[in-house]
């Protein structure tokens, strides 16, 4: 079984290898990570605060032996958050991706089964046609690649559609899919390259535990012009600062003469 377009990672981002040119290309989401997330840092230090309150006796337990280690504890509490939910939402879409192909999953792992209703009404409900699902777009006009999460024919309709597992739905959403919709190239898990399909529209299926819906979203140029400047800020953030600030011309430093000074 092939193994699709392979990935690396560099400088703290990922970047597709072309199957044929072996040109390297920035992963649509590492440059959506270039747009300004301020909610954040609030969030981050709201979850480091919860699990304090939350789990006091534990942190007080790690702090009498390793203070340090007390607050790592704390300082990732988001991070570990967020692992957690990218591993169920891994799970979900890999049900996903199996049931739009038509296969039967009679035992899902027990952390999607909250999902499963929603999914089965979904696809009961709009009868999707798959057309491509998990396969790599890849822009070499404008030079980004990423995988998306499926393609389907719904009444007639060319349906480029995300599944999103998170709380809500954010802006960036579309950001991604008019990525996705504005490629050049379409290659496949067994790297086979075609034309990107003409799309009619977007959407979004957005999937908690507790409930489901699926929306309508733009992926017009207009869209696309927003993601086309984060791809601008990627390439300047990683162009070298080497010379922006030269050496010093001039210095000047306190005397360290005497020998309290020099002992500290």
């Amino acid at each position: 079984m092939s193994e699709g377009v392979r990935t690396i990672h560099q400088k703290g981002s990922r970047y597709y290898v072309h199957p044929e040119t072996e040109a390297l290309a920035p992963s649509v989401t590492s440059i959506l990570n270039m747009e300004s997330k301020p909610f954040l840092q609030q969030w981050s230090a709201t979850m480091a605060a919860e699990c304090a309150v939350t789990d006091l006796e534990v942190v007080q337990r790690i702090a009498d032996r390793d203070r340090a280690a007390a607050v790592d504890f704390l300082k990732f509490a988001a991070k570990r958050y967020t692992k957690v939910r990218a591993d169920v939402g891994s799970l979900v879409h890999d049900y996903f991706e199996l049931r739009l192909r038509g296969e039967t999953v009679p035992y899902p792992h027990h952390d999607v089964e909250p999902y499963v209703p929603h999914i089965e009404a979904w696809l009961d409900k709009y009868q999707p046609e798959l057309c491509y699902a998990e396969d790599v777009a890849w822009s070499s006009q404008h030079d980004y690649a990423g995988s998306f999460d499926f393609m389907v024919k719904i009444g007639g309709a060319t349906v480029l559609g995300d599944l999103k597992t998170s709380k809500s739905v954010y802006l960036s959403v579309a950001l991604q899919l008019a990525a996705y919709a504005h490629s050049d190239n379409l290659i496949t898990v067994d790297r086979e390259i075609l034309p990107f399909p003409q799309v009619d529209a977007g959407a979004v299926l957005h999937i908690t535990p507790e409930k489901a819906e699926f929306r309508k979203v733009e992926v017009g140029d207009a869209i696309f012009g927003r993601f086309l400047n984060l791809r601008r800020v990627f390439t300047d953030s990683r162009a070298s600062d080497a010379g922006i600030i030269g050496r010093a011309a001039w210095k000047n430093e306190l005397s360290r003469a005497t020998g309290t000074a020099r002992r500290s």
